[in-house]
This record gives C-alpha cells, structure tokens and sequence, in this order.
C-alpha cells in the first residue's frame, strides 16, 4: 500500500513538472508568437535610431571631429567601446546582425572611443508600430521568417516589411535580417 502511494506521489509531480515546462519546446526553446515578433521589431526600429544619433549623451558629451574628410561624432559613453554597442545591439539582434550594422552605419575606432559619421536626424516616422501586425511565412527549428505590417499614419495604408528571426541560445530570439 505504501509502495502504491509513493507511486502515485511520483505520477503527480512528474506532471506537474510536464505542466510547468509547458510553452517551451524540447531544446528549451520558447516559441515566437506574432505578438513578440512585432515587439521585438519595434523595440530594435527605437534602439536603432537611438544608436544612429549616438546614444543617450550625458550633458557636454558630444564630441565631434574630422576624419577622411568627414564629420564624425563619438558615442555616448554607454556605447563608445565595441564591447558595450555589441551588447547593447544583442539584445535585439543576432551577432552577425550588429556586425553588418556597425559596417554599414560606417562605426570605427578613433582615439579609444567608437565613433559614427555625423548625420542628419531622420523625419519622424509615420510608422504606426504600435497598432502593427505579423504573418508568419516560414518556420525552421531555430529560425522564422515573417512579415510585419505597419500601418501609415491616417492614410489608410501600409508597409510591409520581412524580418528574419534567429533563437539564440541563453539569449532568445534575435533580428537576423530586418527588411533586408
């Protein structure tokens, strides 16, 4: 009888334990919903601007200085070692990702500090991230590719945009390619 019970105590907390993990998959990986897919794109479209205008700089921060004929400008000092924009960029995406966006956004090193060309800042965006939606049009284990609509302002329109998304062991899904 006690041997029965003992059994039945371990059935309980095996299915429990099952319970539990439910919503992961058997590599441990979370699955990505449209919801968090279009969070995760909205949230890298801010951190983007934000890292193209530098960063967040503290009062008498913002430096500027001529090189190759350029205007550059240093970043803020949150951001201005490689170290520190590569974990910033990580949190939304992939390793390879932040690599080609430091080439492409022209980033190098100057005296000790990152630094950025000097640019206009952007027009504001009509871009209606927060009212936007995501299909899903391919899915691999560690890899989906979807498309996310955003609407345009009041004018009835949208734009439509394929981001890829790469789970990141320890870290979870990533922006591989973002309308790329």
């Amino acid at each position: 009888m006690k041997k029965r019970i003992m059994n039945v105590v371990a059935v309980i907390l095996l299915l429990l334990i099952m319970a539990s993990c439910g919503g992961k998959s058997a590599v441990g990986q979370s699955a990505l919903t449209p919801k968090d897919a279009v969070e995760l794109a909205t949230a890298w479209t801010g951190a983007e601007a934000i890292i193209k205008a530098g960063g967040l700089y503290k009062e008498g921060e913002y430096k500027t200085f001529a090189y190759k004929g350029s205007e550059y400008r240093y970043l803020a000092s949150y951001l201005d070692t490689k170290k520190k924009l590569r974990a910033e960029l990580q949190q939304f995406v992939t390793k390879k990702k932040a690599k080609r966006f430091l080439k492409e956004n022209g980033v190098l090193k100057h005296e000790g500090k990152l630094a950025s060309p000097e640019t206009e800042a952007p027009a504001d965006s009509l871009l209606l991230w927060d009212i936007a939606t995501a299909r899903e049009l391919k899915s691999k284990k560690r890899k989906m590719i979807l498309e996310i609509t955003i609407p345009i302002g009041d004018t009835r329109t949208a734009e439509k945009m394929i981001v890829s998304y790469v789970y990141v062991k320890k870290s979870g899904w990533r922006i591989d390619k973002f309308n790329e």
